[in-house]
């Protein structure tokens, strides 16, 4: 059983995730995600899933190490925490998406302790070859709150069984594990060439909930760099 915390987030663009804990209650997070805490709150951390486990999650692009932040004073208390990048927080009941949850690498932040977070091999080699996102997925599993960070703003999608949604690859924020996820290679010579979308889009069906984000962070990288002046040769 995951343990009931209770949560705020605050701003809507770069916000912060405020989760209040009950003596006794904890949180875990990703290591770097705290911004700030208050008094009676001890932290402690860990390598999930033992040292292969750690050693998925490093593949995936995760750190070795998950933080835990638990309340051990007899008042409620307040940790705060918030994505690296510009974006939005969405809130997952995993009790509600049956339990389980997939989000691609770097969309975890934060969740209630009791929750498992494991990596996941994608069900197609395709698919975690080609996705954008590589092989691993992550996994959470639980009957508690879970919190998903990503870049721009987050759209959710409830998809019906047999509905199928198109989604750009980098943009896919996570599904649930009852969905399907297939990558294709883009029809047409011209939209491979002069599309601007890449070789691959994923498709992805239902019944489901479908997180996207409008802002993958690799797209932003790539947009700022084009705005970077270019260094002169010598002699110009």
């Amino acid at each position: 059983m995951a343990d009931e915390i209770d949560y705020e987030i605050e701003g809507d663009f770069s916000p912060m995730l405020t989760i209040t804990l009950d003596p006794g209650e904890a949180v875990q997070a990703e290591a770097g995600a705290m911004v700030m805490m208050e008094p009676d709150i001890t932290m402690s951390t860990e390598m999930p899933g033992g040292f292969f486990g750690s050693i998925l999650r490093k593949v995936s692009g995760e750190t070795f190490f998950m933080t835990f932040f638990a309340n051990e004073g007899r008042q409620r208390r307040r940790v705060s925490f918030a994505s690296p990048m510009p974006g939005q927080i969405r809130p997952l009941d995993l009790a509600k998406q049956g339990g389980a949850f997939y989000c691609q690498r770097r969309a975890y932040l934060a969740s209630a302790r009791g929750i498992e977070i494991t990596v996941a091999l994608t069900k197609r080699l395709t698919s975690g070859l080609f996705g954008g996102e590589g092989l691993i997925l992550q996994r959470l599993e639980g009957d508690g709150w879970a919190f998903l960070g990503a870049g721009g703003t987050l759209i959710e999608r409830q998809l019906a069984a047999g509905e199928t949604l198109t989604v750009d690859t980098g943009c896919l924020v996570g599904f649930s594990s009852t969905c399907d996820y297939d990558i294709a290679f883009q029809r047409g010579v011209k939209n491979l060439v002069f599309g601007g979308e890449g070789l691959f889009v994923t498709h992805i069906s239902g019944p489901g909930t479908v997180i996207i984000q409008t802002q993958p962070i690799a797209e932003l990288a790539l947009a700022l760099h084009d705005l970077v002046p270019k260094e002169q040769r010598s002699g110009e």
